[in-house]
């Protein structure tokens, strides 16, 4: 600001960086000219920033650029390349002026040239899908050309993305391998099972090795008596085969791969193969060979050599391979062998067949004649019972009226022998009447005539028999529970209580106690005795009769009980618990035997009445409990009409 500053003195002010001048007569221009400044100030602390902030994206982004693995270049529309990363500085190991400016096909290819140039020109779009290799680069690659174009979609050049893909191309030789040496597993494997002619088979699998291991010569050795002879070979010449057609064990890594260890060698040596052996080989080119023991677990029984033309050495994992395929042969070696014993055994067994027919058939007609037999007894049985029951019932008839109603004077010795005879018929009725039973239930000839009945009152009736003899054994019995009317045929559970009463009235010693106790009980609580019931009928709860409600009747004694190992056969026929000294034809003496047919009769009329009896150990700890199930409600077959089915199936029921 000044009053007298001159034309010159301005311009070289403004020239210094003054933004403006003002004359002192002139004042009002002062305000404008310094918002106008600030405005610039402001302005240009804009552009700042904004050129710091291009810098730092392009810093960023050089940055990216670098750090990508791949080769990234970009060229002019003439392939010149302009600019690359920093992967392409560290593939070629160049400096970046090295790089600029340089055409990419001579730098990827070198002075040898190329027939195809790769890196496509403007239009065009390389997808990357085909693997390359570069003269000037040791691995294997793709390469992607993009077309790099201005915002007025002007091609400016290309971008060139070359990815190395080594990796990738040696996995996938790897599984050609692996897939080429799965697939020879395979074909040995798969004629494992065959049947044709062992020498066919072996020649076969040696082709196999041959196609797809490129294996030049093969050969197999067994052992025969501790000699490896030879099997069979592929690729031998006529001279080399006679010579290596029988191998000695003289050479030691014969005496190795016969211990189970594979060797291999890189050329013939006169110390590993005999001198006309080694002599064949050189013929037909034999160089680098490898032998593995063909084996069954520990057990050696051969020996698998190949060789090839080439000088390179078999690799481990070849040996490897070919130990495996050793392996598979060794059990198809084995399996024919197996085959041909098999062959002698099925002869053997066709034979052994043919006896066992006649074996067979000789069993059916004894079976049959068994079952005629048993027809035969149980009809017998029958018949016998039903014509005794006649004679017996005379005798004691007369009996009882000599003794109760004729009104004879009879002495003390007629009167004990008249006594005697009467006990007598009327233990013979006893066992009649349990033999006829025994045969229906065993011809299925039970027809029950089921009404309602009071069980508790029923089992009142049946001690009242009962009363006298026990008189002199001082037992006490109670008789107890629920009396609600049960569907049963009143003789029959008369018959079932009788014995059951019986049997606990002789293992129970003098001053013992009896208890009958009968209850209501629901399906659950049936189900939660599975355990003690299935030890008598397996299969249940199958068979079970399709009832919400059953009645328990309980017959308790604390006697001498019935040992676990023996409750399952005292439903059987004829068979007594103890020494069978102690038979008796007594019905309440204690530890007297009747027939053995009480508890088997009881089995019977139970599976009749679609229920179930067991026996387990007293509440207390002493003597035995015998429950018996009956249906309160009638099943749903039964009212139906079908033919009843006893409820489970045990090997106690399958004897009555």
């Amino acid at each position: 600001m000044s009053g007298k500053i001159g034309e010159d003195q301005a311009v070289a002010a403004m020239k210094a960086g003054a933004m403006d001048y003002l004359m002192k007569d002139n004042l009002p221009r002062l305000i404008p000219t310094v918002e106008r400044a600030l405005r610039e100030a402001a302005e240009r602390r804009l552009r700042h920033r904004a050129e710091q902030a291009i810098l730092q994206g392009k810093i960023e982004w050089e940055a990216v650029f670098d750090a990508v693995s791949d080769l990234i270049l970009v060229t002019d529309a003439n392939g010149t390349i302009t600019r690359c990363n920093r992967r392409v500085i560290d593939a070629f190991q160049a400096d970046y002026p090295d790089i600029i400016g340089r055409n990419i096909s001579d730098l990827f290819y070198g002075e040898i040239g190329h027939d195809e140039d790769v890196f496509i020109g403007e239009g065009r779009q390389n997808a990357g899908m085909e693997d390359l290799r570069f003269p000037t680069l040791q691995a294997w690659f793709t390469v992607t050309s993009c077309p790099m174009n201005n915002t007025d979609r002007e091609s400016q050049g290309m971008v060139h993305i070359v990815k190395d893909v080594t990796r990738r191309k040696r996995m996938e030789e790897e599984k050609r391998v692996s897939d080429r040496e799965l697939l020879t597993l395979y074909a040995v494997a798969f004629r494992l099972n065959s049947v044709r002619d062992s020498k066919e088979i072996l020649g076969n699998v040696l082709f196999q090795i041959h196609n797809m291991l490129q294996i030049d010569f093969s050969s197999i050795h067994l052992l025969d008596h501790g000699t490896l002879r030879l099997q069979a070979s592929l690729g031998f010449s006529e001279h080399f085969e006679p010579a290596i057609k029988k191998l000695l064990n003289f050479a030691p890594w014969v005496s190795e791969v016969l211990a189970g260890k594979p060797f291999k060698a890189k050329a013939m040596a006169s110390k590993e193969l005999p001198q006309e052996v080694i002599e064949a080989a050189r013929e037909i080119g034999i160089h680098a060979w490898c032998a593995v023991p063909l084996k069954i677990g520990q057990e050696v029984v051969g020996v698998l050599m190949v060789a090839h033309k080439s000088e390179k050495n078999f690799t481990d994992r070849e040996v490897f391979l070919l130990t495996s395929i050793g392996s598979q042969l060794a059990v198809l070696i084995e399996n024919h062998m197996l085959y041909d014993e098999m062959k002698e055994k099925a002869a053997e067994l066709q034979r052994s067949r043919k006896a066992l027919r006649e074996n067979l058939h000789e069993v059916k007609l004894a079976n049959i004649e068994l079952d005629r037999l048993n027809r035969a007894k149980n009809s017998f049985i029958g018949m016998a019972s039903h014509e005794l029951k006649t004679p017996i019932t005379s005798v004691l008839g007369g009996v009882e009226f000599l003794l109760r109603y004729s009104g004879l004077q009879l002495t003390e010795e007629q009167l004990d022998i008249f006594s005697s005879v009467h006990e007598g018929v009327l233990q013979l009725k006893k066992l009649v009447e349990d033999l006829l039973s025994i045969s229906r239930i065993e011809a299925k000839g039970i027809v029950l005539q089921k009404h309602p009945h009071d069980l508790i009152s029923i089992s009142r009736e049946v001690y009242e028999t009962f009363s006298l003899p026990l008189s002199k054994r001082q037992i006490h019995v109670q008789i107890l529970g629920d009396n609600r009317p049960v569907p049963v045929d009143e003789r029959f559970a008369k018959l079932v209580i009788r014995n059951l009463m019986e049997n606990a009235i002789k293992f129970t010693p003098d001053g013992g106690e009896l208890i009958i106790l009968g209850r209501c009980v629901d399906r659950e609580d049936v189900l939660a005795d599975a355990a003690q019931i299935k030890e008598f009928y397996p299969a249940f709860p199958s068979g079970l009769p399709a009832v919400a409600r059953f009645y328990r009747l309980d017959v308790c004694d604390n006697g001498i009980g019935v040992p676990a190992e023996e409750r399952l056969r005292i439903f059987e026929k004829f068979y007594g618990v103890g020494d069978i000294a102690y038979h008796s034809s007594g019905k309440t003496e204690f530890m007297s035997k009747g027939s053995g047919l009480g508890l088997s009769i009881v089995k019977g009329i139970m599976d009749a009445h679609n229920g179930l009896v067991w026996v387990t150990e007293g509440p207390s700890g002493r003597g035995s409990l015998f429950a018996l199930l009956f249906p309160l409600d009638l099943p749903a077959e039964e009212a139906a009409g079908a033919p009843r089915q006893p409820a489970g199936n045990s090997a106690a029921a399958g004897q009555h």
